[in-house]
């Protein structure tokens, strides 16, 4: 996983025993897809009337035209549910052909666009939609997140995956272990709560090791206590 990924979220964004809802997430992505246009519409008006009011309103006849223009809003639910379907219930649907490959690749790199594209721009600009802010999309940021750590323990221990069958957004170098946070990310537990179950007294006790100056857990260890608590499920690919 790039250090750039681990930058924007891990250290940043995602406490990782906040347990997130698929209807919070469904409805994030379509706050947040409006709340990127909008910010859009702000930072290229046109040549005629602002695209937002001094009061941070958005025109939404602009704002109606552009999502007509893209009709974006449904793709960026379908997939961000998609994603939270891999990331939490770890179901991850297997490619049948090449187009299906194309499909998947381009929905992904879509919802990975709109997350890092859409915080800035609505910190930047505060667009109001029919006199509602749009938030920050602190939940997408945190699942696409859980997707890339749990497709970093599917690389190093699914019999069926591997960077050939994942969407290219998910593809990344591994190193046979994850961090405790990574791990209290895919059990959605606190950090202190991995640590503990690392202690030599714990009933099931998790394995670490030192890397350089860091506490490690290898990836097949890390997926044999995690199949032990009650917030991770285990991939499936079909």
């Amino acid at each position: 996983m790039s250090n750039y990924w681990r930058k924007q979220f891990e250290k940043t964004f995602v406490p990782p025993e906040e347990q997130l809802r698929l209807d919070e997430i469904l409805q994030e992505a379509h706050d947040a897809y409006m709340g990127w246009m909008a910010a859009s519409l702000t930072m290229f008006p046109g040549n005629s009337d602002q695209g937002q009011s001094d009061a941070g309103e958005v025109d939404e006849t602009k704002l109606n035209t552009l999502n007509q223009f893209y009709l974006g809003e449904q793709r960026i639910r379908t997939i961000a549910n998609d994603c939270y379907d891999y990331a939490v219930n770890g179901r991850f649907r297997l490619a049948r052909n090449g187009k299906e490959e194309t499909q998947m690749n381009d929905a992904w790199g879509c919802l990975t666009i709109l997350v890092l594209s859409a915080r800035p721009g609505i910190e930047m600009f505060a667009p109001r939609i029919q006199g509602c802010e749009m938030a920050l999309p602190k939940g997408l940021e945190h699942i696409l997140f859980h997707a890339l750590v749990r497709a970093r323990l599917d690389l190093d221990t699914h019999p069926k995956i591997d960077e050939d069958v994942l969407p290219q957004v998910l593809r990344q170098d591994t190193t046979g272990y994850l961090t405790l946070k990574e791990i209290a990310l895919l059990g959605q537990m606190s950090e202190r709560a991995v640590r503990n179950a690392a202690q030599p007294t714990a009933a099931d006790r998790l394995q670490t090791r030192k890397e350089q100056s860091q506490t490690v857990v290898d990836s097949e260890e890390a997926l044999r206590w995690l199949k032990g608590r009650r917030g991770f499920i285990a991939t499936r690919a079909d």
